[in-house]
């Protein structure tokens, strides 16, 4: 049981924590609950306490009692001066109050003051505006005067005092009076102005209809007026510019314009001059610079004597622009000669020219400049009318037509060894040095010059022609004819536009003749003499050319001796001789222009290609061969040696060479798309195929021929050889190539493809050489040389001869014949396999096969 906490010790514990605020110390005192009998007590301890507090407030009341009464005396001070403060601002408020209405009278009294003085400030400049309106309107009045009695000169002084005065007038621009004084003023001006105008159309008059110019001093309405005068009236009114241009105009349409534009009959007006009076008299046939020059010196003394040089000097500066203009580029450049035969005439000219400007100096006329300018560029001037002329011709030339062709003679020379035993005819060594007869010496060329073209026309076909030592021969000399071609490299296989043949990609694989090759040593310029064991041959051709080569090198060679006259030539006894220079690039220009114009007028030849070829290597040979003649004939120093046109000659035939390439590469594009209708032969025995294959072998056995008929009167034989035989080889490459790709070829199938080929190969014909008559009439059959100029065409034999033979034939051809040299063992062996079925036979032909290639 709890311990009871006593009444009094609660009752104090609660009057300390509402006293002090603390909390009794023992927990039982904290714990135990406040008991009503503790009420009591705890109400006497609070009064206790009550009464001390007031104990306490009473002897604090009466300690500061003293210091009390000092604050409340201090109080009402306070008071008192606050109520003094208010009545205080009250008495500023109201004098405030009264202020206000003293400053509105002192306001509406200012405002008088300015009123009036503004009013008197008006009245003084209206004073003095109406005196300047009065002033201004007396100088009208003055002026009026001044016009309606003839005193133009004093009119127009008081109209420009008018004007001043006016632009004086302040503030009252935009006002009506303004505008009626203007308006007074622009009358007055124009009255003026009508006057002045009338008597400048008297004194110079222009009239159309009577192609005529008049410029006089006479009587003006009973009073003899000076054009200076008016010269000077219009100038002071702002009028004489405006004059000068209209009468400029009027005198260039109706005097210079029938001087110097010629009618549709190639005349022109003639002038005259009689007194005041310059008109146009009749019409001339004479165009010459002299008498042109006279007569523009003529009109120039006329208008400088007749007109003051008030308006002279501003007449010159709108009129010589537009007449010199037309000088250079009419007159002028119609006297530009186009060769050397009109120079001494040019010269007469441009000392007209020169006479004409220091005339102009003399009369103090501007415009000149033009025609200075022009004598300085003179050399340059009459260049370009010499290279428009030539190119003209160039575009004349072309536009004319190839013309008629005609044949020329292409001359090369060899060097032939004993080595040489396919250059003979019997080809016997020991026979070598019985054959140079005389008579026999025609055959050996014919048989020469034939393989001598193959080898340099198949450079552009990029075939390997090194083993024949014909590529060797860079010399310029030989020969007329466009179809040889200088060292084969791959960038000039390039150059010809053939890189793309797919006959030959690696020309190691080329075909090459099985005898001994022919090699002709290299040439350095000179000719060595031939030991016993050599002899020297000229081969000769013949092709064809049109007629533009003979022409376009004349005019090439017309314009050199031109350029190196030219050079020789001093500026004082030629004035273009400094145009030398210039001339000798004018040749690389026509070629140029001849390069770029000719495929569209030669396009129009169904040979157009081939013409092309011919042309421009003949044209080139032609050039090397003027160069190396200029080159001999001029001293060391002298000036034709500027002239290079290695670039351009070599750019010529590159360009005949790229013609070339494309005619053979649009023949073999058809000739392609012709054997693509075979469809790669497959199934050529059955319907509706073999119609297909045999129309594609007519077409293009057709094409092929057609295409030689067209080349042979064009190229030489060899090169028409060359190119037929590329076609051919391209033709045959093809049809190798499908029926190597035909994994099973049967019985039938190889009779029919053996028809195929016999048909292709009937096209030998077209190789006959030329010396074929000579061995017919020998009795001889003549001998084709289709496997010179053919590529694959041994294969393609041989592949006919596969077709049609058995195992054993096969068989014997591979080892003991020379089957091998033209087919690989695998593509052999592929053909048996498609040509016989599998059997003990066909493995032991392969197997055989097999080992004799390995044992090569």
């Amino acid at each position: 049981m709890p311990t009871r906490i006593p009444d009094n010790k609660l009752s104090d514990a609660v009057f300390q924590a509402v006293k002090d605020g603390t909390y009794p110390e023992d927990e039982a005192v904290v714990a135990a609950e406040l008991p009503a009998s503790a009420f009591d007590e705890l109400q006497a301890l609070l009064e206790r306490a009550r009464d001390e507090v007031k104990t306490s407030i009473r002897e604090l009341s009466r300690i500061s009692a003293p210091d009390i009464d000092g604050w409340v005396t201090q109080a009402k001070q306070l008071r008192a001066d606050i109520d003094s403060s208010h009545n205080l601002a009250q008495e500023i408020v109201t004098l405030a109050d009264q202020s206000h209405d003293l400053q509105d009278q002192v306001d509406g009294a200012a405002g008088k003051v300015g009123f009036l003085k503004g009013e008197v400030d008006f009245n003084e400049h209206l004073f003095g505006t109406l005196q300047q309106v009065y002033d201004l309107r007396h100088t009208l009045d003055d002026a009026q005067q001044a016009a309606l009695t003839n005193k133009l000169p004093e009119a127009i002084a008081l109209l420009k005092k008018a004007d001043r005065e006016l632009s004086e007038l302040q503030g009252c621009e935009n006002t009506r009076l303004a505008g009626l004084i203007r308006a007074k003023v622009a009358d007055l001006h124009k009255t003026v102005a009508d006057t002045f105008t009338d008597q400048w159309n008297t004194l110079v008059h222009v009239d159309a209809e009577g192609s005529l110019v008049s410029i006089k001093k006479e009587s003006y309405k009973g009073t003899v007026v000076d054009i200076n005068a008016v010269v000077a009236a219009l100038s002071a009114l702002g009028l004489l510019n405006v004059k000068v241009v209209t009468f400029q105009k009027a005198f260039d349409d109706v005097i210079l314009t029938p001087r110097l534009l010629p009618r549709s009959d190639g005349t022109v007006g003639s002038w005259a001059i009689e007194g005041e009076v310059m008109r146009i008299a009749g019409r001339m046939s004479d165009k010459s610079t002299e008498t042109l020059f006279f007569d523009i010196n003529a009109m120039i003394d006329y208008l400088s004597i007749r007109l003051p040089s008030t308006i002279a000097v501003p007449l010159s500066e709108a009129l010589l622009p537009s007449l010199t203009s037309r000088l250079v580029s009419g007159p002028l450049s119609s006297s530009v000669p186009p060769d050397l035969d009109g120079i001494p005439a040019f010269k007469a000219t441009l000392n007209q020219v020169h006479n004409f400007t220091d005339s102009l100096y003399a009369h103090n006329w501007c415009g000149k400049n033009s025609l200075v300018q022009w004598m300085q560029d003179a050399p340059q001037v009459w260049l370009n009318r010499r290279s428009e002329h030539a190119l003209h011709m160039i575009r004349k030339l072309l536009v004319r037509g190839l013309g008629d062709p005609r044949t020329v003679e292409r001359v090369e020379t060899q060097v032939i060894t004993k080595d040489d035993s396919m250059f003979v005819e019997n080809g016997n060594n020991d026979d070598w040095n019985a054959g140079w007869s005389d008579d026999d010496e025609h055959k050996e060329k014919n048989s020469v010059v034939a393989l001598t073209e193959d080898s340099n026309a198949r450079e552009g076909e990029e075939e390997d022609v090194s083993a024949w030592g014909l590529d060797d021969d860079t010399d310029h000399d030989k020969g007329d004819t466009g179809e040889d071609s200088n060292k084969a490299t791959a960038d000039e296989g390039d150059a010809w536009g053939w890189g793309d043949d797919n006959e030959t990609d690696d020309p190691t694989k080329s075909p090459r003749p099985h005898p001994s090759s022919p090699r002709t040593p290299k040439r350095n310029g000179n000719v060595a003499k031939a030991p016993p064991s050599e002899r020297q041959l000229t081969l000769k051709e013949t092709y064809k050319i049109t007629a533009l080569p003979e022409q376009i090198s004349e005019l090439i060679f017309e314009v050199v001796s031109d350029a190196n006259t030219l050079a020789r030539s001093s500026s004082t006894e030629n004035p273009v001789a400094s145009a030398a220079d210039g001339l000798f690039s004018l040749p690389g220009l026509l070629l140029s222009m001849y390069r770029a114009s000719a495929p569209n007028f030669y396009a129009y030849n169904v040979s157009g290609n081939m013409f092309l070829y011919n042309d421009s290597l003949y044209m080139a040979e032609q050039l090397r061969r003027f160069i190396d003649h200029q080159a001999k004939h001029s001293d060391a120093d002298s000036s034709s040696l500027i002239l290079n046109l290695d670039p351009d000659i070599s750019a010529l035939e590159l360009f005949g060479k790229r013609a070339y390439g494309r005619e053979m590469e649009s023949q073999r594009t058809v000739l392609g798309d012709l054997l693509d209708g075979a469809q790669g032969f497959a199934n050529c025995t059955e319907q509706p195929f073999a119609p297909q294959c045999d129309l594609a072998i007519s077409s293009t056995v057709d094409r092929l021929r057609e295409v030689h008929a067209q080349w042979k009167p064009v190229l030489s034989h060899s090169a028409l050889l060359q190119s037929i035989g590329s076609l051919l080889g391209t033709v045959i490459n093809k049809m190798i190539i499908d029926i190597e790709d035909m994994s099973d070829i049967s019985e039938p199938e190889s009779q029919r493809l053996t028809s195929f080929y016999n048909r292709v190969a009937a096209l030998e014909d077209l190789f006959v050489p030329e010396q074929a008559a000579d061995s017919e009439a020998r009795g001889e059959p003549p001998v084709p040389r289709t496997a010179v100029y053919t590529p694959h065409w041994l294969k393609f034999q041989y592949l006919t001869n596969i077709l049609e033979s058995s195992l054993v034939d096969i068989k014997y051809l591979w080892t003991e014949g020379e089957l091998s040299l033209e087919f690989e063992v695998e593509e052999l062996i592929d053909l048996i396999e498609a040509l016989f079925a599998d059997s003990e036979h066909r493995r032991k032909a392969i197997g055989e096969i097999r080992r004799s290639s390995r044992g090569r």
